[in-house]
């Protein structure tokens, strides 16, 4: 611990007799409150310290000896630093008609630069423009988003921290790279919870012509099982030793 704190890579907290400590210097307050909202949650634990990173970056590079054990909000497989709840999840957040996909951030990665090109080519199959940048475009507050079908999610200084937030619209999410990930990245499954989508946006064009055919489908699908329902005459019971409880119901 003590080369970690030397490092200088984070906010030092100390759990003491079931008492939170910090020291004074923190950074973005907004998000240290956020850490201590968790940390008071679990305070009747033994003593104990550690260092939290608050910065979007990780601090402990693969080449870094010894270890530090650093919690930070985001990472590649390259750091060693220890994932944890970003500070959205208690306090803060990310800063048309329905159409087409949306996008709207600052350009904190070039990786956003194709998604922005491919809007100004084809703006009938993407709205994406950058917020403070030239020319900036209007920001769109986060419960706007979910007017939209599709939503695409960035990675920006590190991980975007948006994914969260762009699940509970309900929409269907393009999740671009995989090489950023925040602590509960590894319980998603593509396919699943949202569509892969390269970096180079390269397959980009296909899989919104797939996403539209998979929403039509299940569109259909549920107007079907809703005229089904209505002219069923009897009530089914559970075949106990056929089915099996689906996990995904």
């Amino acid at each position: 611990m003590a080369d970690t704190l030397r490092s200088d890579v984070g906010t030092h907290y100390q759990i003491i007799n079931g008492k939170l400590y910090r020291e004074q210097n923190c950074m973005f307050p907004a998000r240290c409150s956020g850490v201590e909202h968790f940390i008071l949650q679990v305070i009747d634990r033994r003593d104990v310290e550690m260092v939290v990173n608050v910065w979007d970056y990780p601090q402990v590079p693969g080449w870094v000896q010894p270890i530090l054990p650093v919690r930070s909000f985001s990472k590649t497989a390259n750091y060693h630093d220890i994932m944890y709840p970003a500070w959205m999840f208690w306090e803060g957040g990310p800063a048309g008609p329905p159409g087409p996909s949306v996008q709207r951030g600052s350009r904190t990665s070039p990786e956003r630069d194709p998604l922005v090109l491919l809007s100004r080519e084809a703006p009938d199959l993407v709205d994406a423009e950058y917020t403070k940048n030239q020319p900036p475009a209007q920001e769109i507050p986060l419960v706007e988003h979910c007017q939209y079908k599709y939503l695409f999610n960035f990675r920006g200084v590190a991980a975007s921290f948006r994914l969260r937030h762009l699940f509970l619209c309900g929409s269907l999410v393009f999740h671009v790279g995989r090489e950023w990930m925040e602590f509960f990245y590894p319980q998603l499954l593509p396919w699943v919870h949202y569509i892969p989508v390269k970096q180079d946006l390269s397959d980009l064009r296909v899989l919104s012509l797939l996403s539209n055919i998979v929403v039509e489908y299940w569109s259909v699908f549920g107007n079907t099982l809703g005229k089904y329902l209505k002219i069923l005459k009897y009530t089914p019971m559970h075949l106990v030793q056929v089915l099996d409880f689906c996990c995904c119901c």
